[in-house]
Parts: C-alpha cells; structure tokens; sequence
C-alpha cells in the first residue's frame, strides 16, 4: 500500500473507532432538564440540551503515534463527532443566527441551500432546532447516499 493510502486507512479507522467510543458511552441520561446548553448528568459530565448545544464541543484527541515519532505532541479535532458530521455544523449555527439576528430570517423561515455537500447537511440539520426550515436543491450528480441523507433531514 502507497503511503497515502496508509496514512488514509489510518485516519479512516481512527474515525470509525472514535465513532464507536462515542455511540457507547453517550447513552447516559440528563437527571436535570434545564434549558441551558450544558446539563449536568448524575456523574456530573456536561450533558448538551438539544443539537445547538452539541454542535462544536468536539473533543481533541492524541494520535499517540504521530506525537511518538515526532517528538511534539499532535492533536486531532473530532469533528465528525458534530450532529451532522462535520465542522460545517458550527458554519451552519453561525448562518442562522446571524440571518436571525438580523432580520434576513425570521422564525418559520425557509434556508436555502444550493448542494449536496457538507453544508447542505449542516444547515438541514441545524435549520430546524431554530424554527427554521431547508430547501436544499443539488446537483443531478450528486451521490445518492448524500442525496439521501439531505431527504431523511
């Protein structure tokens, strides 16, 4: 295998078992139902209330090897670990609520998206925790499993 297509299969792994580590140990219920952003669970680890309050509080995690090999210590952002899966989640808050802010959107609003990327994503996940809802109109080309992910938000 080339050295990219390691260092890929690497990352791809690290993600996938990232993954895993959070869908096990994220099943612990809020005791309290604030509506503030963080909530205290009965192990007091934050808990977020809702998908605004999840989005951007990713964790940095240590590549031992990389930090090993090279003497200086490498950190990874998860941010795969957002709601929608990407960093566009914290784009997507920020678009809102600036839109909102200003007048441009109003509550019950319509975004709209032209792609089927990462943004398009993020914004039908996030549109509606504001009220909002998303029109995203992609590409003919656009791949099917995105396709229909953007349908199921």
């Amino acid at each position: 295998m080339a050295a990219p297509a390691k260092l890929i299969a690497i990352i791809a792994s690290l993600s996938l078992s990232l993954y895993s580590l959070h869908l096990l140990t994220s099943r612990r219920r809020a005791i309290s139902h604030s509506k503030h952003k963080t909530l205290i669970t009965h192990n007091n680890k934050p808990k977020r209330n809702g998908i605004v309050g999840a989005i951007g509080n990713t964790p940095l995690i240590r590549i031992n090897s990389l930090s090993d090999a090279t003497g200086c210590e490498i950190l990874a952002k998860a941010e795969f670990l957002n709601p929608g899966g990407s960093v566009k989640d914290r784009v997507a808050v920020q678009i809102i609520e600036e839109a909102l802010e200003s007048g441009q959107l109003l509550k019950g609003g319509v975004v709209t998206e032209g792609s089927a990327g990462s943004t398009a994503i993020s914004l039908a996940t996030v549109a509606p925790a504001y009220g909002c809802k998303c029109h995203v109109v992609i590409p003919d080309d656009a791949a099917i499993e995105k396709v229909c992910m953007i349908k199921n938000l």
